[in-house]
């Protein structure tokens, strides 16, 4: 291990969704000191999440050469941890919360669902949308006061990428596509069958697989299928299909997020995807021209965390301190 540091005050950022988790080490004045990628955090994603969140703290520690005793605060944003009022998860919160417990860390610590840093690193504590779609899928709303809404408050659900691939292999196995569409013996290939009867058979054996090695292989399929929605038209219907439900979400929410126009952000694998977010640029222009303000993101979503975790230990964070948790000084932790 490297020679630590212990009276170097600093704080800690996560970033555990259902793919990767991300951990950063940050200075009180947003400089970051070190970072570490890890498997998937979310507990009802990943079995390993409690070694994949702990052995990434470490990582990351590890890489800065920093004392866990000199943290002064740790905010993380974990998929699965369940807001009031969500529809979307029947999680445990305290055994959530608990995957942060890692070894020498006493610092007071902070748990939120993953939207919420989302939310405040997209628009840097503005209120608006954030649209979050990767291996999850939430939409939430944080008005002026600080108030969180989700659109499941309001009994809707978007999806995330694996029901983008769920329709793809549904209208394949109905035969609701044309079989020279490219994208069929792309995903024919993925799931490892030779025709869509096959696929239905395939489909069906996976009834006694574990069900998060089905998400997770149904997910990894969603980058061909963004990549093809101008060239299939079987990827165009089903983004087409996820951006409608994903843009209902966001009108849903509207009236919560203060007035017009709404800004709307985009952030994970799926809503990043520029196939998925030019659709639901479009569909939301169409809902209403001065409504909404489609805007990059300011921050990921560690670096949403980072705030978090710097105002709960008390340092100042204005415009300075947000250009140095940018996007760019993350993105090695973003690879």
């Amino acid at each position: 291990m490297n020679q630590t540091t212990p009276r170097h005050e600093f704080v800690i950022g996560i970033d555990a969704g259902g793919t990767h988790t991300r951990v950063g080490c940050f200075a009180l004045d947003g400089t970051r000191l070190a970072a570490a990628v890890g498997g998937g955090g979310g507990p009802h994603h990943n079995d390993d999440a409690l070694e994949n969140v702990r052995g990434t703290i470490a990582r990351a520690l590890d890489a800065g050469g920093l004392d866990p005793s000199g943290a002064v605060a740790l905010a993380a944003g974990i998929a699965g941890f369940e807001r009031t009022g969500s529809n979307q998860s029947n999680g445990d919160n305290d055994r959530t919360a608990a995957l942060v417990d890692a070894p020498g860390l006493t610092c007071p610590k902070i748990v939120v669902n993953d939207a919420v840093i989302a939310h405040r690193g997209a628009l840097s504590g503005r209120p608006g949308i954030v649209v979050v779609a990767g291996t999850g899928s939430m939409i939430l709303a944080i008005d002026e006061e600080g108030g969180e809404t989700e659109s499941g408050q309001l009994e809707h659900y978007a999806g995330a990428a694996r029901h983008l691939v769920y329709d793809v292999v549904q209208q394949i196995l109905m035969n609701d596509c044309s079989l020279t569409d490219p994208l069929v013996p792309a995903a024919l290939e993925h799931f490892g069958v030779a025709d869509a009867p096959a696929l239905h058979a395939a489909v069906l054996a996976r009834s006694t697989t574990h069900r998060n090695t089905i998400k997770r292989s149904y997910g990894d399929f969603a980058p061909q299928v963004t990549a093809m929605g101008e060239r299939s038209a079987l990827a165009g219907l089903a983004l087409d299909d996820l951006a409608a439900r994903t843009a209902r979400g966001v009108r849903l929410l509207a009236p919560v997020a203060g007035p017009g126009p709404v800004p709307v952000a985009c952030t994970g694998s799926l809503a990043d995807a520029p196939s998925f977010r030019d659709r639901l640029e479009r569909l939301l222009l169409e809902a209403g021209p001065d409504d909404f303000d489609l805007v990059p993101s300011r921050l990921d979503p560690l670096g949403g965390a980072a705030i978090l975790a710097l105002e709960a230990a008390g340092a100042r964070v204005d415009e300075t301190t947000i250009d140095r948790l940018s996007a760019r000084a993350l993105s090695a932790v973003s690879a």
